[in-house]
């Protein structure tokens, strides 16, 4: 890229975004508005995780086969440019008892748009015109994934759910079957990026689950980009319980077998009644340490949104952050 990694560089920034559930979401709305601005926007991709098993995306992945919808739906929604009825609808989950309940329509739409297309990236493609979203998503592959992992003890867990239930660290972590093959598109979009965003959320079985993919993998490093882990707030119950901010990376560059460049962790303590609701479940906050973690250096900042109900990045904090990240580099 002609003059570097620099906001102002002759050519469009292209960031590609990896992760899956709340946390890629939170992510692309933090940066959506470098995507949408009208001078030098960004060209912004998300690849999303699809070895969620769990909820109306587990039960429709049961029922109809497939990949998961939930987390595409999920990032899509971030990336409208504007709130609207129509992101709101696609939000919206059926209550009740019946065989609808719990099931959300965005799900259904994005079920529905790819059996009528026949391709999945057709089928997001034409949703998100519908939407009016700035960037472009993938998912990170069409071949049904199941991850897999392996504890300490050598217990195994099958499926998002139950490898999100392992008491951390995990010994191994892999998906089935080994040689699914990623989207091209979402291949592409890596060896023609500038950097790689990696989302906060689930450690094992978002953040890093897609680069379980050996292609993907590979991909990230025969480009040779900067890496930057965007940290959680809070360890997870169950999947990441016990594990300090080091012990994250240390597990993004192992498991992902990706080098880091920077990561962007939170100063910013929690409210005392918001955290000592996530003590009582078994999270606890992931502050940043001065200097490195792994050797990787950390850009330590007030990332917390103060006004929401749960631990959640604020987009504008997140946002300047990533921008003086970028601008550095």
């Amino acid at each position: 890229m002609s003059g570097g990694l620099g906001l102002h560089a002759d050519l469009p920034l292209k960031v590609v975004a990896i992760g899956g559930g709340t946390g890629l979401a939170a992510l692309l709305r933090a940066v959506k508005s470098e995507a949408g601005r009208n001078r030098d926007p960004w060209k912004l991709t998300g690849i999303v995780t699809v070895s969620d098993d769990g909820g109306s995306s587990g039960r429709l992945r049961d029922e109809l086969g497939g990949i998961p919808p939930g987390d595409l739906r999920n990032c899509l929604s971030a990336l409208t440019r504007e709130e609207s009825v129509l992101s709101d609808l696609l939000n919206y989950r059926f209550k009740g008892e019946g065989s609808l309940a719990g099931h959300s329509l965005g799900n259904l739409m994005l079920l529905a748009m790819a059996d009528l297309t026949g391709d999945w990236v057709r089928a997001i493609r034409q949703l998100s015109g519908v939407l009016v979203t700035v960037g472009r998503l993938y998912p990170s592959t069409v071949v049904p994934v199941v991850i897999r992992a392996e504890d300490m003890a050598g217990h195994g867990y099958t499926g998002e759910t139950s490898v999100g239930s392992a008491p951390a660290p995990l010994a191994r972590l892999w998906l089935e079957p080994l040689d699914a093959e990623p989207l091209p598109e979402a291949v592409l979009a890596i060896l023609q990026a500038d950097l790689i965003l990696l989302a906060p959320g689930s450690l094992y079985t978002s953040t890093i689950a897609s680069l379980l993919i050996a292609e993907l993998r590979v991909a990230v490093a025969r480009a040779g980009l900067p890496v930057i882990y965007v940290a959680n707030l809070m360890t997870e119950p169950g999947e990441s319980a016990g594990l300090s901010l080091e012990d994250h990376v240390a597990a993004i560059q192992a498991f992902a077998g990706i080098a880091l460049r920077v990561v962007v962790a939170n100063t910013a303590p929690l409210p005392g009644n918001l955290l000592r609701r996530y003590l009582k479940e078994g999270g606890v906050p992931l502050l940043a340490p001065a200097g490195t973690l792994c050797g990787v250096p950390v850009v330590a900042q007030p990332l917390l949104d103060p006004e929401a109900e749960m631990a959640r990045h604020h987009p504008v904090l997140l946002n300047r952050a990533l921008r003086e990240v970028i601008a550095s580099l």
